[in-house]
Protein backbone atom coordinates (compact mmCIF):
# COMPACT_ATOMS: atom_id res chain seq x y z
CA UNK A 1 0.00 0.00 0.00
CA UNK A 2 1.31 3.41 -0.86
CA UNK A 3 0.47 6.40 1.50
CA UNK A 4 2.44 9.17 0.15
CA UNK A 5 2.21 8.39 -3.51
CA UNK A 6 -1.39 10.29 -4.24
CA UNK A 7 -0.48 10.18 -8.63
CA UNK A 8 -2.06 6.86 -9.47
CA UNK A 9 -0.39 4.47 -12.35
CA UNK A 10 -3.20 4.24 -14.99
CA UNK A 11 -3.30 3.70 -17.88
CA UNK A 12 -3.37 7.03 -19.44
CA UNK A 13 -2.25 10.21 -18.22
CA UNK A 14 -4.61 11.95 -15.72
CA UNK A 15 -5.48 15.88 -14.94
CA UNK A 16 -4.11 17.43 -11.77
CA UNK A 17 -6.65 16.78 -8.86
CA UNK A 18 -8.56 19.56 -6.69
CA UNK A 19 -8.25 20.15 -3.19
CA UNK A 20 -11.43 17.83 -2.84
CA UNK A 21 -10.19 14.88 -4.71
CA UNK A 22 -6.43 15.26 -3.24
CA UNK A 23 -7.90 15.12 0.03
CA UNK A 24 -10.08 11.90 -0.68
CA UNK A 25 -6.89 10.51 -1.69
CA UNK A 26 -5.01 11.32 1.11
CA UNK A 27 -7.70 10.06 3.27
CA UNK A 28 -8.15 6.96 1.32
CA UNK A 29 -4.03 6.59 1.67
CA UNK A 30 -3.82 7.24 5.39
CA UNK A 31 -6.33 4.97 6.20
CA UNK A 32 -4.93 1.99 4.18
CA UNK A 33 -1.53 2.66 5.97
CA UNK A 34 -3.34 2.43 9.23
CA UNK A 35 -4.40 -0.85 8.44
CA UNK A 36 -1.41 -2.31 6.96
CA UNK A 37 0.86 -1.13 10.22
CA UNK A 38 -1.78 -2.56 12.51
CA UNK A 39 -2.21 -5.54 10.94
CA UNK A 40 1.58 -6.43 11.10
CA UNK A 41 2.39 -4.61 14.33
CA UNK A 42 -0.78 -6.46 16.68
CA UNK A 43 -0.42 -10.04 15.64
CA UNK A 44 0.68 -12.93 12.91
CA UNK A 45 -3.13 -13.24 12.84
CA UNK A 46 -4.38 -9.86 12.17
CA UNK A 47 -1.45 -9.99 9.25
CA UNK A 48 -3.05 -13.17 8.13
CA UNK A 49 -6.27 -11.89 7.87
CA UNK A 50 -5.55 -8.73 5.90
CA UNK A 51 -3.85 -10.90 3.72
CA UNK A 52 -6.27 -12.70 2.99
CA UNK A 53 -8.63 -9.98 1.98
CA UNK A 54 -5.91 -8.59 0.18
CA UNK A 55 -5.47 -11.40 -1.96
CA UNK A 56 -9.14 -12.07 -2.58
CA UNK A 57 -9.55 -8.55 -3.60
CA UNK A 58 -6.54 -8.82 -6.07
CA UNK A 59 -7.62 -12.14 -7.64
CA UNK A 60 -11.00 -10.16 -8.17
CA UNK A 61 -9.44 -7.49 -9.74
CA UNK A 62 -7.45 -9.63 -11.87
CA UNK A 63 -10.23 -11.36 -13.03
CA UNK A 64 -11.59 -8.22 -13.90
CA UNK A 65 -9.13 -6.80 -16.01
CA UNK A 66 -7.96 -10.15 -18.24
CA UNK A 67 -11.34 -12.07 -18.63
CA UNK A 68 -13.64 -9.33 -17.80
CA UNK A 69 -15.31 -11.73 -15.50
CA UNK A 70 -14.90 -11.10 -11.85
CA UNK A 71 -15.16 -12.82 -9.16
CA UNK A 72 -15.24 -16.37 -11.55
CA UNK A 73 -14.29 -19.41 -10.84
CA UNK A 74 -10.83 -18.82 -11.66
CA UNK A 75 -10.73 -15.63 -9.07
CA UNK A 76 -12.65 -18.44 -6.61
CA UNK A 77 -9.61 -20.96 -6.74
CA UNK A 78 -6.81 -18.32 -6.71
CA UNK A 79 -8.80 -16.77 -3.28
CA UNK A 80 -9.23 -20.05 -1.92
CA UNK A 81 -5.14 -20.30 -2.44
CA UNK A 82 -4.50 -17.37 -1.24
CA UNK A 83 -6.51 -18.18 2.30
CA UNK A 84 -4.84 -21.14 2.45
CA UNK A 85 -1.39 -20.33 2.03
CA UNK A 86 -1.40 -17.62 4.46
CA UNK A 87 -2.51 -19.85 7.01
CA UNK A 88 -0.34 -22.64 6.20
CA UNK A 89 2.62 -20.89 5.91
CA UNK A 90 1.50 -18.92 9.46
CA UNK A 91 1.49 -22.43 11.00
CA UNK A 92 5.03 -23.36 9.91
CA UNK A 93 3.43 -26.08 7.05
CA UNK A 94 4.96 -24.92 3.69
CA UNK A 95 4.67 -28.39 2.55
CA UNK A 96 0.77 -27.98 2.21
CA UNK A 97 1.32 -24.40 0.84
CA UNK A 98 2.85 -25.50 -2.02
CA UNK A 99 0.05 -28.29 -2.36
CA UNK A 100 -2.65 -25.57 -2.45
CA UNK A 101 -0.28 -23.17 -4.91
CA UNK A 102 0.15 -26.27 -7.28
CA UNK A 103 -3.57 -26.53 -6.98
CA UNK A 104 -4.58 -23.35 -8.06
CA UNK A 105 -2.16 -23.58 -11.02
CA UNK A 106 -3.18 -26.70 -11.83
CA UNK A 107 -7.25 -25.24 -11.69
CA UNK A 108 -6.46 -21.96 -13.08
CA UNK A 109 -5.04 -23.60 -16.17
CA UNK A 110 -8.01 -25.96 -16.75
CA UNK A 111 -10.63 -23.39 -15.86
CA UNK A 112 -9.26 -20.49 -17.95
CA UNK A 113 -8.02 -22.82 -21.00
CA UNK A 114 -10.48 -22.33 -23.37
CA UNK A 115 -9.60 -18.36 -22.88
CA UNK A 116 -7.39 -16.47 -24.63
CA UNK A 117 -5.72 -15.15 -21.68
CA UNK A 118 -4.33 -18.22 -20.27
CA UNK A 119 -1.30 -17.28 -19.80
CA UNK A 120 -2.41 -13.79 -18.12
CA UNK A 121 -4.75 -15.92 -15.17
CA UNK A 122 -2.00 -18.15 -14.62
CA UNK A 123 -0.31 -14.63 -14.04
CA UNK A 124 -2.76 -13.30 -11.53
CA UNK A 125 -0.76 -16.49 -8.55
CA UNK A 126 2.07 -13.91 -8.87
CA UNK A 127 0.13 -11.08 -7.47
CA UNK A 128 -2.52 -13.24 -5.32
CA UNK A 129 -0.56 -16.00 -3.87
CA UNK A 130 2.69 -15.85 -4.18
CA UNK A 131 2.97 -12.21 -2.03
CA UNK A 132 0.29 -13.47 0.55
CA UNK A 133 2.89 -16.65 0.90
CA UNK A 134 6.36 -14.00 1.33
CA UNK A 135 4.54 -11.47 3.49
CA UNK A 136 3.36 -14.08 6.23
CA UNK A 137 6.49 -16.07 6.06
CA UNK A 138 8.57 -12.88 6.51
CA UNK A 139 6.02 -12.02 9.41
CA UNK A 140 6.20 -15.35 10.68
CA UNK A 141 9.83 -15.22 12.28
CA UNK A 142 8.87 -14.40 15.84
CA UNK A 143 12.28 -12.55 16.65
CA UNK A 144 12.39 -9.82 13.72
CA UNK A 145 9.25 -10.52 11.85
CA UNK A 146 7.54 -7.10 12.84
CA UNK A 147 10.97 -5.73 11.71
CA UNK A 148 11.15 -7.32 8.66
CA UNK A 149 7.37 -6.40 7.42
CA UNK A 150 7.99 -2.80 8.55
CA UNK A 151 11.05 -2.51 6.54
CA UNK A 152 9.20 -4.13 3.24
CA UNK A 153 6.75 -1.43 4.02
CA UNK A 154 8.94 1.86 4.35
CA UNK A 155 10.47 0.41 0.99
CA UNK A 156 8.07 0.30 -0.86
CA UNK A 157 6.51 3.80 0.34
CA UNK A 158 9.35 5.27 -0.03
CA UNK A 159 10.17 3.75 -3.65
CA UNK A 160 5.99 4.97 -4.42
CA UNK A 161 7.20 8.47 -2.91
CA UNK A 162 10.33 9.02 -4.38
CA UNK A 163 9.54 8.22 -7.63
CA UNK A 164 6.88 10.41 -8.26
CA UNK A 165 8.76 13.46 -6.45
CA UNK A 166 11.61 12.66 -8.68
CA UNK A 167 9.49 12.83 -11.46
CA UNK A 168 8.04 15.68 -10.69
CA UNK A 169 10.89 17.65 -9.53
CA UNK A 170 13.47 17.23 -11.76
CA UNK A 171 11.45 15.65 -15.05
CA UNK A 172 13.16 14.56 -18.22
CA UNK A 173 13.00 11.99 -20.59
CA UNK A 174 10.28 9.76 -20.39
CA UNK A 175 10.91 6.01 -19.14
CA UNK A 176 8.02 4.31 -21.29
CA UNK A 177 5.52 6.19 -22.73
CA UNK A 178 3.73 3.51 -24.40
CA UNK A 179 3.11 1.86 -20.94
CA UNK A 180 3.12 4.65 -18.43
CA UNK A 181 3.10 8.08 -20.26
CA UNK A 182 3.98 9.94 -16.96
CA UNK A 183 6.90 7.70 -15.43
CA UNK A 184 10.40 9.39 -16.11
CA UNK A 185 13.55 8.01 -16.17
CA UNK A 186 14.66 10.73 -13.34
CA UNK A 187 11.70 8.96 -11.29
CA UNK A 188 13.13 5.55 -11.94
CA UNK A 189 16.27 6.40 -10.18
CA UNK A 190 15.27 8.60 -7.51
CA UNK A 191 12.87 5.92 -6.61
CA UNK A 192 15.28 3.77 -6.57
CA UNK A 193 17.94 4.78 -4.80
CA UNK A 194 15.93 7.04 -2.62
CA UNK A 195 15.06 3.75 -0.32
CA UNK A 196 19.03 2.92 0.79
CA UNK A 197 18.13 5.70 2.97
CA UNK A 198 15.95 2.92 4.58
CA UNK A 199 18.46 0.80 4.81
CA UNK A 200 20.78 2.86 6.87
CA UNK A 201 17.79 3.90 9.38
CA UNK A 202 17.26 0.22 9.52
CA UNK A 203 20.90 -0.85 10.45
CA UNK A 204 20.89 1.88 12.98
CA UNK A 205 18.22 1.28 14.82
CA UNK A 206 19.30 -3.01 14.77
CA UNK A 207 22.44 -2.45 15.78
CA UNK A 208 24.26 -5.78 14.20
CA UNK A 209 23.79 -5.72 10.91
CA UNK A 210 26.00 -3.67 8.12
CA UNK A 211 24.48 -0.26 6.64
CA UNK A 212 26.04 -0.57 3.15
CA UNK A 213 24.84 -4.08 2.95
CA UNK A 214 21.10 -3.36 3.84
CA UNK A 215 21.13 -0.23 1.38
CA UNK A 216 21.95 -2.04 -1.17
CA UNK A 217 19.70 -4.58 -0.11
CA UNK A 218 16.66 -2.04 -0.12
CA UNK A 219 17.90 -0.91 -3.67
CA UNK A 220 17.52 -4.88 -5.23
CA UNK A 221 14.09 -4.67 -3.07
CA UNK A 222 12.93 -0.77 -4.82
CA UNK A 223 13.64 -2.32 -7.84
CA UNK A 224 11.53 -5.39 -7.85
CA UNK A 225 8.70 -2.77 -7.04
CA UNK A 226 9.52 -0.71 -9.67
CA UNK A 227 9.16 -3.65 -11.91
CA UNK A 228 5.94 -4.12 -10.15
CA UNK A 229 4.65 -1.22 -10.75
CA UNK A 230 5.30 -1.53 -14.43
CA UNK A 231 4.45 -4.58 -15.08
CA UNK A 232 0.75 -3.63 -13.52
CA UNK A 233 0.81 -0.45 -15.87
CA UNK A 234 1.62 -2.47 -18.81
CA UNK A 235 -1.10 -5.28 -18.18
CA UNK A 236 -3.53 -2.47 -17.96
CA UNK A 237 -2.47 -0.75 -20.98
CA UNK A 238 -2.61 -4.24 -22.92
CA UNK A 239 -6.32 -4.32 -21.98
CA UNK A 240 -7.34 -0.98 -21.82
CA UNK A 241 -8.09 -0.57 -18.59
CA UNK A 242 -7.41 2.62 -16.55
CA UNK A 243 -7.78 0.92 -13.41
CA UNK A 244 -7.96 -2.37 -12.24
CA UNK A 245 -11.33 -1.33 -10.02
CA UNK A 246 -13.08 1.38 -8.53
CA UNK A 247 -12.65 0.18 -5.02
CA UNK A 248 -10.92 2.82 -2.92
CA UNK A 249 -11.73 6.24 -3.14
CA UNK A 250 -9.35 8.72 -5.31
CA UNK A 251 -7.07 6.05 -5.94
CA UNK A 252 -8.67 3.47 -7.96
CA UNK A 253 -8.61 -0.27 -7.18
CA UNK A 254 -6.56 -2.00 -4.48
CA UNK A 255 -3.58 -3.18 -7.13
CA UNK A 256 -3.20 0.15 -8.31
CA UNK A 257 -2.21 1.00 -4.88
CA UNK A 258 -0.03 -1.99 -3.90
CA UNK A 259 1.63 -3.38 -7.11
CA UNK A 260 5.18 -2.59 -7.16
CA UNK A 261 4.85 -3.95 -2.89
CA UNK A 262 3.38 -7.18 -4.02
CA UNK A 263 6.31 -8.00 -6.51
CA UNK A 264 9.10 -6.57 -3.79
CA UNK A 265 7.70 -8.87 -1.12
CA UNK A 266 8.35 -11.79 -3.41
CA UNK A 267 11.89 -10.44 -3.85
CA UNK A 268 12.19 -9.97 -0.15
CA UNK A 269 11.33 -13.55 0.45
CA UNK A 270 13.74 -14.71 -2.08
CA UNK A 271 16.87 -12.67 -0.07
CA UNK A 272 15.56 -13.99 2.95
CA UNK A 273 16.48 -17.80 1.89
CA UNK A 274 20.04 -16.78 3.40
CA UNK A 275 18.20 -18.22 6.52
CA UNK A 276 15.14 -20.37 6.21
CA UNK A 277 14.69 -20.90 9.39
CA UNK A 278 14.76 -16.69 10.60
CA UNK A 279 13.23 -15.16 7.50
CA UNK A 280 13.07 -11.96 9.11
CA UNK A 281 16.89 -12.19 9.98
CA UNK A 282 17.84 -13.58 6.62
CA UNK A 283 16.28 -10.45 5.13
CA UNK A 284 17.83 -7.75 7.37
CA UNK A 285 20.85 -8.96 9.30
CA UNK A 286 24.36 -8.76 7.44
Amino acid sequence: MTPLDVTPSGAEPRAQPDKSEMTTRLTSAVVMAVLALGSVVVSIWTFVALAIASGVIVSWEWGRLVRKAGFDAIAMMQSAAVAAVAVTVAVSRPGLALIATALALAGTGLAAASFPTLGWSLLGIAYSVLPAWSMVWLRSDQTLGVTALLYLLAVAWTTDTASYAGGRLIGGPKLAPQISPRKTWSGLLVGTFAPALIGFAFAWFLGETSGWRLALVSVAIAAACQIGDLSESAAKRRFGAKDMSNLIPGHGGLLDRIDGLLIAAIAAALIALRDPANPGRGLLIW
